[in-house]
């Protein structure tokens, strides 16, 4: 069994950043899976030493910095989908494709593909976990706790 951290939209509330880190650091965790807004290099470099895999959001707007932040630090950050193996998984990982319904559209298409154990996406700020065919669909919600409400993230056993 494969336990992985889910997370979405911490948009730069290094508390909530701060926190879910203690926490999975505690945790017998595999991997983390961001699916995007991080935001800023500051916010990302919180994530050093962590095994990251993670996706540009719609509201990272210093890419370049944050792909030189993420190379230094050893951390995968590309444009989505990003497709990653913690194997033996498949993982797609988008951050968001326009409107809701875009999105989960998008999502459980990729599920439907069979190709992928775990599908991830972001940008809503809304929970949502189902299960499409072999595949797990999975908005972690958002971890700075912005719209929503409250702060979010998934704790994933493959």
């Amino acid at each position: 069994m494969k336990r992985i951290a889910v997370v979405s939209d911490s948009h730069d509330n290094l508390e909530a950043i701060s926190l879910f880190i203690e926490h999975v650091k505690k945790e017998n965790i595999e991997a983390i899976i961001h699916a995007g807004d991080i935001v800023s290099p500051f916010a990302l470099r919180m994530f050093k030493g962590l095994k990251l895999y993670a996706v540009f959001g719609n509201n990272d707007g210093e890419k370049l910095l944050l792909k030189k932040a993420a190379d230094e630090l050893g951390i995968t950050l590309e444009e989505q989908p990003l497709f990653v193996t913690v194997e033996p998984y498949s993982i797609a990982v988008i951050h968001g494709v326009g409107s809701l319904e875009k999105t989960q559209k998008f999502a459980k298409a990729l599920a439907k593909s069979g190709d992928f154990r775990l599908v991830v996406y972001g940008h809503t700020h809304q929970i949502d976990v189902q299960q499409v065919g072999e595949a797990l669909v999975l908005n972690p919600g958002t971890l700075s706790g912005y719209l929503a409400g409250k702060r979010t993230y998934a704790i994933v056993d493959l």
